[in-house]
């Protein structure tokens, strides 16, 4: 048995190909929800869109401060985790659902695996940095998305159970790209057709909870889209929404150039970023996403983890609000061709990790343990 503790939108799109995977060789696998994201939008219509099973249980942790939402995530997943007796738990990123379910099954005994390990981007302002090392440290299997990430581990003297495989996110997007443009009727639906426009996702605390701070980004991105004739489509995280809720002049935020949306599924999401002219994010998943299906991206923060995007010109970072300076860097990734190679691999880490858990040989002990 190998079991999943996931719980939100990103993490559910980057196990499905290894749930596919692991399916087509015939084992049994179960999927721990956390419920860190529990709105349809970011939870439902994915496990229907991208063919997961049904979730053999649901901790509907909910929202709520960091702390008390970790040890909920912790002490549910160790309930569920003691009844399945699982093989291996695997854990995708750098949520606290990550965290929380890598130290539940730390403390049953249970080996873990890190999908998408060592990815860092050196700000401990971030939240997802501390989830992402503390998960690897009690990690017996790394799975790394490039060298670089493995070469960043072995700095930190975690070379036992490590292995390169691609990022997953290359498997999702090839699988579902050409079902998007079949399925999805979003560019209809939001009256898209014929207009040139950027896709704009926010949700990083550090763009989105203070009001003066988000003003300030939608005000550099309304001069964006002026410039350079470009409409904006917004689909609202929550969290972002719950900001703009509070300021006396978020509501302009829904009228031109922005296009606003509550947040979309997944095969909406793809068709979106594969028809825009580029996209202005600050969430690690899309940078990659971006990067797989060519579509020149700028980055809303002064760092990435995914530095191998900006290496091979599919990404820019920008944090700055500053009047001209996000134009320019706007203006840099339109003029560029989308001709970079994918540096995420070649859309086969799902069986590349599926032959890994279940391996007999694979390590199965903490990479920190003699």
């Amino acid at each position: 048995m190998i079991a999943f503790v996931a719980g939100t939108r990103p993490e559910f799109i980057k196990i499905a190909p290894v749930v596919e995977a692991l399916k087509r060789r015939g084992a049994p696998l179960s999927i721990v929800h956390t419920g860190q994201h529990y709105s349809y939008a970011l939870d439902a219509i994915f496990f229907e869109e991208l063919g997961l099973p049904k979730p053999s249980s649901n901790l509907e942790v909910g929202s709520g401060e960091a702390a008390h939402q970790l040890g909920t995530i912790i002490i549910r997943s160790a309930e569920a985790l003691s009844k399945l007796r699982p093989r291996w738990v695997v854990v995708q990123g750098d949520t606290n659902s990550v965290l929380g379910g890598a130290l539940a099954a730390y403390k049953l005994g249970v080996p873990i695996a890190h999908l998408e390990a060592g990815l860092r981007s050196d700000d401990w302002d971030m939240p997802e940095e501390a989830n992402r090392v503390l998960a690897g440290r009690v990690a017996a299997l790394h799975l790394c998305p490039t060298d670089l990430q493995l070469e960043r581990l072995r700095r930190e003297n975690i070379v036992r159970g490590v292995h390169v495989v691609g990022n997953t996110i290359v498997d999702a997007a090839l699988m579902n790209a050409d079902r998007a443009r079949e399925r999805s009727k979003v560019i209809e639906r939001l009256g898209l057709v014929g207009k040139r426009y950027a896709l704009v996702t926010l949700h990083r605390p550090s763009n989105v909870d203070s009001e003066e701070r988000l003003t300030a980004v939608m005000r550099a991105l309304g001069a964006v889209a002026k410039h350079h004739g470009l409409s904006l489509v917004f689909p609202i995280h929550p969290r972002t929404q719950a900001t703009i809720r509070r300021m006396a002049d978020g509501s302009r935020f829904s009228e031109s150039p922005f296009i606003t949306t509550e947040p979309v599924g997944y095969l909406d999401f793809l068709r979106l970023l594969a028809d825009a002219q580029l996209t202005l994010t600050d969430s690690g998943g899309v940078q990659e996403e971006a990067c797989t299906l060519r579509v020149p991206c700028v980055t809303l923060r002064s760092n990435t983890e995914r530095p191998e995007t900006v290496t091979v010109g599919a990404n820019l970072l920008c944090d700055s609000t500053v009047p001209g300076v996000l134009e320019g860097v706007v203006e840099t990734m339109l003029s560029r061709a989308r001709t970079w190679a994918n540096p995420f691999g070649d859309g086969r880490a799902g069986d590349r990790v599926a032959d890994l858990l279940l391996d007999p040989k694979t390590r199965r002990t903490p990479s920190g343990a003699p």
